[in-house]
């Protein structure tokens, strides 16, 4: 170790708190970036598992083989595991209670089938020959069909066909019973018999829709029956699948003479293999901003460390000079500073964000499969190359966060550094204030301004201190919001876990009043839906959707699906959209809400889209009319009233094509809009929507409630789609809030450590204004004013900053999302109350640790 460098190392020991104070700065840097890493490497290692839980480990399927194909699949490079199935078939399950499942569905799987596939055994084994099955418990406790291990079941397998079709169709297990006017209008053909030996129980596979006709029999594959000419579908493992995986698996396909092939995005999106290059791109510029955003939240805190601990340690680096240092030497003594903060704050710091992650996780775990009901626990996941990334990210922000200080030392001359002169600008034109300050904040005010700037360098040190937290907080916020839209945009958009299709429309008032006090219901909304027309006129038609038909009055021709919801569903939406029940109520006024904004996938430019499909106003009329087949021509309805414009949608109505209007009405207004008008009723679908805190107990009640009364109607449990879309929500809004936490911490640290350590450098500047009469009053005054001159300095800057880089962020995602860009206001609102409260508490905090200090003492320092 050199001279400077055993001098450098002493000044960091004889100025413990400052040291102290840049390394705390430095391992929160460190373990935020350490923090991000592993939090975004665990979140896609549960939603991995998870989807394999759900959907089995797979990554490509190739449909209808024969067994010469499966031998070429194998023996491709790239395969790791085949995985081989076939749907056999149905066949009627005798004694079966439950009128909506009929039938058993019949499933083979090989070896690996039953091992990677998500199927759970509880009781007995799996098959291990083609004449034995596994049935699902759901049979038992569902069907109330009493079959148990051992049992020997001959079974008559055929296809479901659907009756009175012009054409011969076959319904597969995602297709419910075919059902209408409260009559079954499907059969099973008869293609062979079975027998089969009962060795084993599952549970009901989650793959398996609820509202499937068939309960779920597994048996085993025999590949021998296959080399007769049989063909199944192969599910296939791949060693190390990455991009190249797709034009792979194709080329084989082509060469195999194999007609299908399709993959499991899901759990190769987790993986990392995404196909979409513009998918691929998006995700690679919003990674790129994010780690920007981390690198520049690092530097700017290590930063203003060490630019503060250079004017600190000023006369030192002087006095240096003074005996014949060069500006090499005082360079790298800024340099070896660094490399002594980064020996001890990057290991610290990683072992400082590994073990808060896994504390965090440790504490959500419980909520995250409470609230979701997921089976995956999220555990902190650690890669070597995140490690060495982390590494390299903080080496490289010490790097930056000294280059510019350590140039800063080498220019400082002996007799500036030792007079302390050159952070002080004294020029007339640099201290000159308005006369309007004065005005406004007397004395103290334009005191504290002169402070700020004959002080430049801490003052811009602590404007740009600010001015990061604000811009990182609020880009945060909006890449938050920004995330969440985008995957708000590519759901289904279901917002009910059971919906129930009434075939006969004169027994709905019946059937609800009964379902609807059923247990286990959370809310219960009736939509009686009727489709109409609604001509509008060219005006009022976005320009995107002018390409439309228009009809013979010049207007453009919009479908109305006219929704009618009971009273008490309307009244919680009308609150919800601010509009006025009671005018939705009268029947002399016809009146609804349309839902005027929808999101759907445009196929030709391939991507999302939220648009506003309509140009109206609250207050305006909607035309409506109704298309009678006997006289081949439309008829005109009264007009409705537009009572409020929303983008919401209640219980049960989902977001439509545009070209397609949601209106909103009452029954009373229905009832009135189709008098008179006998034939349109006809037309009218009655379904219940309902959420649920046991939805599959539900259900069962519900088909209970069938049998006893032996009323048709058909029911949908999409629980499940829709627990799958809250849980992706939640789970992004978990990481990404999480990220936003992280932010903020940092942001917060950055400004306290700023603004404190810049505070103590002052404390001869007080002393001496102390000494020459100012009062505690006036000082604290004179505080008072510093704090809003730096956040009103912070604002005018970093939101116009903030505004920049999120219009950035909106057009990087403008190549899948298509929406409005919007600024966050609420996220605005709270930035500004809280550069004001942290900046005031910080300032007020530090200076009142100054006041303790003895002006004559302080006067008499000497800073070495």
């Amino acid at each position: 170790m050199n001279i400077v460098n055993k001098l450098t190392w002493r000044q960091l020991m004889l100025n413990k708190k400052r040291t102290l104070v840049t390394v705390i700065g430095t391992i929160i840097s460190v373990a935020m970036i350490t923090a991000v890493s592993s939090l975004g490497l665990s979140f896609l290692d549960m939603l991995r598992r998870q989807v394999i839980a759900e959907s089995g480990e797979w990554h490509v399927l190739y449909k209808n083989v024969t067994m010469d194909q499966v031998e070429a699949i194998r023996k491709d490079e790239e395969t790791q595991t085949v995985i081989l199935s076939r749907d056999v078939g149905y066949a009627l399950l005798e004694g079966s209670r439950n009128p909506n499942k009929p039938y058993l569905f019949i499933r083979e799987y090989n070896e690996a089938g039953f091992e990677k596939f998500p199927v759970h055994l509880l009781e007995g084994r799996f098959p291990a020959a083609s004449d034995e099955m596994v049935i699902s418990r759901a049979i038992l406790d569902n069907g109330k069909v009493d079959l148990k291990i051992g049992d020997t079941l001959t079974l008559d397998i055929g296809r479901r066909e659907l009756i009175g079709a012009q054409e011969r169709t076959y319904l597969e297990q995602n297709a419910s019973l075919a059902r209408y006017g409260g009559e079954v209008k499907e059969h099973l053909t008869r293609e062979s018999v079975r027998t089969f030996t009962i060795v084993g129980i599952i549970g009901r596979p989650e793959w398996e829709p609820t509202w499937a006709p068939g309960y779920t029999v597994l048996t085993f594959l025999d590949e021998d029956a296959m080399a007769n000419g049989a063909a199944a579908n192969a599910s296939v493992i791949l060693k190390n699948p990455d991009g190249r995986l797709f034009e792979h698996a194709r080329a084989l396909a082509k060469s195999q003479g194999i007609s299908e092939v399709s993959f499991h995005h899901e759990l190769l999106r987790y993986s990392g293999v995404i196909e979409d290059d513009e998918a691929r791109g998006l995700l690679f510029n919003l990674s790129a901003i994010v780690m920007t955003i981390i690198i520049i939240g690092s530097v700017s805190l290590i930063y203003n460390a060490f630019a503060i601990s250079v004017s600190e340690r000023s006369k030192y680096l002087g006095m240096l000079s003074s005996v014949g240092a060069t500006k090499k030497q005082k360079r790298n003594s800024v340099f070896f500073e660094g490399a002594v903060i980064g020996s001890v704050s990057i290991p610290v710091g990683i072992l400082a964000g590994l073990a808060g992650i896994g504390l965090t996780f440790a504490f959500i775990n419980p909520v995250i499969k409470d609230m979701l009901g997921i089976s995956a626990d999220l555990f902190l996941v650690v890669s070597p190359l995140s490690l060495l990334a982390a590494v390299a990210i903080s080496v490289l922000t010490i790097f930056i966060s000294t280059w510019v200080p350590a140039r800063r030392a080498s220019n400082i001359s002996a007799i500036e550094a030792i007079r302390q002169t050159q952070d002080y600008k004294l020029t007339r034109k640099a201290v000159k204030t308005w006369g309007l300050t004065r005005m406004l904040f007397g004395i103290e005010g334009d005191l504290g301004l002169k402070n700020l700037k004959r002080n430049r360098t801490k003052y811009k040190a602590t404007v740009f201190s600010l001015v990061i937290s604000i811009v990182l907080f609020l880009v945060i916020a909006k890449f938050t919001s920004e995330l969440k839209k985008a995957v708000v945009m590519t759901q289904a958009g279901i917002n009910f876990d059971i919906v129930i299709n009434i075939d006969d429309a004169s027994k709905a008032e019946l059937i609800a009043e009964d379902i609807g006090s059923l247990e286990h219901i959370k809310d219960f909304s009736r939509i009686d839906s009727l489709y109409l027309m609604s001509p509008v006129e060219k005006e009022k038609v976005p320009d995107f959707l002018k390409s439309r038909v228009q009809d013979a009055s010049g207007a453009y021709a919009y479908d109305a699906y006219i929704n009618v919801l009971d009273d008490a569903s309307l009244k919680t939406f009308a609150e919800e959209v601010g509009a006025d029940f009671n005018k939705l109520k009268d029947p002399s006024r016809l009146s609804g809400i349309v839902i005027d904004v929808v999101t759907y996938k445009d196929m030709e430019k391939d991507k999302y889209v939220e648009a506003r499909v309509i140009n109206t106003r609250v207050g305006e009329k909607l035309n409506l009319a109704y298309y009678d087949s006997e006289s081949d021509s439309q008829v005109q309805l009264e007009s409705l009233e537009i009572a409020a414009l929303t983008d919401k949608v209640p219980m049960g109505v989902l977001n439509l094509d545009p070209g397609t209007l949601s209106v909103i009405i009452s029954k009373d207004v229905y009832d009135r809009l189709v008098q008179g008008y006998d034939r349109i009723s006809e037309h009218v679908d009655v379904s219940l929507y309902m959420t649920s805190d046991d939805p599959l107990r539900l259900q069962e009640a519900i088909e209970e409630y069938m049998i006893n009364t032996e009323t048709g109607f058909s029911v949908y449990n999409v629980y499940l789609n829709r627990q799958k879309q809250e849980q992706l929500l939640l789970l992004m809004s978990v990481f990404t809030y999480g990220f936003m936490i992280l932010i903020t911490a940092i942001c917060i640290a950055n400004i306290l450590n700023t603004i404190s350590t810049s505070i103590a450098l002052r404390k001869r500047e007080f002393a001496m204004l102390k000494s020459v009469g100012m009062t505690p009053k006036s000082f604290n005054r004179m505080i008072y004013f510093e704090s809003i001159f730096y956040g009103i300095k912070a604002l005018l800057i970093g939101l116009p900053v903030s505004f920049a880089v999120m219009y950035l962020m909106f057009n990087v995602l403008g190549g899948m999302f298509d929406y409005a860009f919007t600024v966050p206001w609420a996220s605005v609102a709270v930035v500004i109350v809280s550069v004001f409260l942290i900046v005031g508490v910080a300032m007020l905090y530090s200076s009142a640790k100054v006041k303790k200090e003895n002006i004559i003492d302080v006067l008499k320092q000497e800073i070495i």
